[in-house]
């Protein structure tokens, strides 16, 4: 209930924020960017936002076991925030709203200091790492992340954030805690991490660009929760079918990115290995395992379109639609194919007890093919539709499960 008065609260002020700038600037512009933003001379505001709508079908095939079909329509995301500069070097950040249709939380909640024009400080719940991570929701090809997304890489969390970047090239470092959706840690220490990621743009010409990066992360999970590295198929509904149970002490992930894009063609691909030095009291005890998780995908603008790249941000962005619908064209579609993989097994094989070995039933392999077809009617609106055939194959007897989904989206964004 407190978070969600204190977004409809936000909200409210935002609204009046904006409309006492409005009326007191003398020489303020207007803008359309998804939604009007608001400029006077060095001062920016707009209020931003996202509607994402999904119908999932989903058939899971298990081994043993009854088979289960499954149907849900929701609101993925339904999001409401602001965004603004005070100058040219204090800017802001705020969003929240819904995800799936559960309890209100934050996203992006940033505040943004520039020394220059090349170096940032941030604080707040922030990414730091992963190319298809820091790619937003509204951006990304696919309309889930897959197991990369779910534990090779860390999401939002409360961070201190500094990156520098030059004309083609990105240097990132990050202190990191929990969400700011979690509840505090009362009796002990919270998780800490740390995270560093640099990126470089070998070629970068109007029509070729090719992008490259590694990162590296260390963490700590204190008197949290241990680290449990777990996945859905390729989509943010239902069970997760690999599972290594809360195993991991500390952990340390090494991950390189990389991507091409030449006119309407595109290929991207990030893989990462991560350490885990696993929890040496009850049932999770045994040796320290070795993690892999990846994916590469290609995709296709037959509409003529090129993927937008940022060499600055280290990151894509939002598409340039050649013939939107609000000029009288028929927007752009995107094609598009992927190919995931996840590696838990390790976390079976060197548990010494069977107790620990009970821990990670499910800790196998994971692959999956997804075909992915995106149409834009503008730049600020897409519909997707995903299908993915996923594998997971898991070292108890009777554990495998075989995962069909099918998935659609209608999206707005401003």
């Amino acid at each position: 209930m407190k978070i969600r008065t204190s977004l409809c609260a936000g909200a409210a002020l935002s609204v009046f924020v904006l409309a006492a700038s409005a009326a007191q600037a003398q020489d303020t512009t207007v803008a359309w960017k998804g939604a009007p933003q608001w400029t006077n001379d060095d001062v920016q505001f707009k209020v931003r936002g996202r509607v994402l709508l999904d119908a999932v079908f989903e058939d899971v095939d298990r081994e043993t076991g009854a088979d289960q079909n499954f149907r849900a329509f929701r609101g993925r995301q339904v999001f409401l925030g602001v965004e603004g500069k005070l100058n040219n070097y204090l800017a802001y950040k705020i969003e929240g709203g819904w995800v799936n249709g559960g309890t209100p939380s934050w996203d992006d909640v940033v505040i943004e200091v520039k020394p220059n024009d090349n170096t940032s400080i941030m604080f707040g719940n922030i990414k730091a790492a992963g190319l298809e991570n820091l790619t937003s929701t509204r951006f990304t090809t696919f309309m889930d992340r897959g197991p990369y997304g779910d534990f090779g890489v860390d999401s939002y969390l409360v961070s201190a954030v500094a990156k520098m970047n030059g004309m083609n090239w990105t240097v990132t470092g990050a202190v990191q805690g929990d969400s700011i959706n979690s509840a505090d840690v009362t009796a002990g220490e919270e998780r800490i991490g740390f995270t560093g990621r640099g990126s470089f743009a070998p070629v970068l010409t109007d029509t070729t660009k090719v992008h490259l990066a590694a990162s590296a992360r260390w963490r700590d999970h204190g008197d949290e929760t241990a680290f449990n590295y777990q996945s859905r198929p390729n989509t943010n509904f239902g069970s997760r079918y690999i599972n290594s149970g809360a195993i991991g002490d500390k952990d340390t992930t090494f991950a390189v990115e990389g991507a091409v894009v030449h006119n309407q063609f595109s290929l991207q691909g990030e893989y990462a290995n991560i350490k885990v030095d696993r929890l040496k009291t009850g049932a999770s005890a045994g040796s320290d395992p070795d993690l892999q998780v990846g994916y590469v995908f290609a995709s296709f603008w037959p509409t003529g379109e090129m993927r937008n790249y940022d060499a600055t941000k280290g990151e894509f962005g939002r598409p340039k639609i050649l013939n939107p619908v609000t000029a009288g064209g028929f927007g752009g579609v995107e094609l598009a194919v992927r190919y995931d993989w996840a590696d838990l097994t390790d976390a079976y094989s060197t548990a010494s007890t069977a107790a620990s070995r009970t821990l990670s039933q499910d800790a196998g392999e994971y692959t999956a093919w997804t075909l992915g077809v995106n149409y834009y009617p503008t730049a600020y609106v897409r519909f997707q539709a995903n299908y993915t055939m996923g594998k997971n194959d898991n070292p108890v007897v009777g554990r495998d499960v075989d995962v069909n989904v099918f998935q659609m989206r209608a999206q707005l964004d401003f």
